[in-house]
């Protein structure tokens, strides 16, 4: 009997708080004993799958994500207006303490980040060295945090130039690759004539629909996308998240994008899926 079954790579995109969607997906993933055995991400996807990777421990990343508000909130009080208004530094040490002094070689499943170099404009994957300060570099809002100077580079989000990182995860070694895409904002529905006035309201849908197309692009190697519902208005601000219980609907919201793709992952994992097995879940 051949044991031998294909790989499968987890890229987990960038996206804001509407990441913890992706807590959702290896929830739902893990429930249906779906192995990961690499994972990619970008910002927000870079936190929670350094996470994941580490500690391979789905209750303490949802503790981890969904909580310790206070522990965030206190990190974004460090101000400054040299090329954003956070330094950023009281969040990687947030990192160090929640991730350790881990190295990418020290992870129970193989692990890639994605930040921007600034100055040279090129995409940096991070493969080596410690985690936390990959974490702090691919989470580098531009604007909101300073650039992140590292080993004489200046680093900030990794969705500026690969927001689903589905090609790192290939070139890691996955057959299968899981993408999970959070700026899959809906074309039409969404804007209307009335706005045109409104420099706020066009400038914010064209920068959602180059993040939308963006994604789609660098999507292009994946077998299975998952796309929560997560674009209303309310869901996509940090602030609802301190003020309101918006984490475990988005948490909720990736676990049920996930269950919908389960038999088309099962059937690239193990073969056509019968009826009873269908039945059955």
């Amino acid at each position: 009997m051949n044991n031998i079954r294909n790989t499968v790579g987890l890229a987990l995109g960038s996206g804001g708080i509407k990441g913890l969607a992706h807590v959702g997906a290896i929830k739902a993933l893990t429930r249906h004993n779906i192995p990961i055995d690499y994972i990619a991400g970008t910002s927000i996807g870079a936190w929670v799958g350094a996470h994941y990777a580490i500690y391979k421990d789905i209750e303490k990343l949802e503790t981890y994500t969904i909580g310790k508000k206070k522990e965030k909130l206190h990190s974004m009080f460090e101000l400054t207006l040299k090329g954003g208004f956070i330094k950023g530094n009281k969040m990687e040490q947030l990192f160090e303490q929640w991730l350790g002094d881990t190295g990418f070689q020290g992870t129970r499943i193989p692990l890639r980040i994605i930040a921007t170099e600034l100055t040279s404009g090129k995409e940096i994957v991070f493969s080596t060295g410690k985690i936390a300060p990959a974490v702090r570099a691919s989470m580098g809002v531009p604007s909101i945090f300073a650039p992140f100077e590292y080993n004489g580079m200046l680093l900030v989000d990794g969705g500026i130039c690969n927001p689903v990182p589905a090609d790192v995860v290939r070139k890691m070694g996955a057959d299968i690759i899981i993408s999970i895409n959070l700026d899959n904002y809906r074309l039409e529905g969404l804007f209307n004539k009335k706005e045109v006035n409104s420099i706020a309201s066009v400038s914010s849908r064209s920068i959602n629909l180059m993040q939308h197309y963006l994604a789609k692009h660098c999507m292009r190697s994946s077998d299975v996308v998952i796309e929560p519902e997560n674009s209303h208005e309310e869901l996509a601000a940090w602030k609802n998240y301190f003020t309101h219980d918006i984490g475990h609907q988005h948490v909720q919201l990736g676990e049920t994008a996930t269950e919908e793709k389960i038999p088309q992952i099962k059937q690239l994992l193990y073969g056509q899926v019968t009826s009873a097995t269908a039945a059955a879940e």
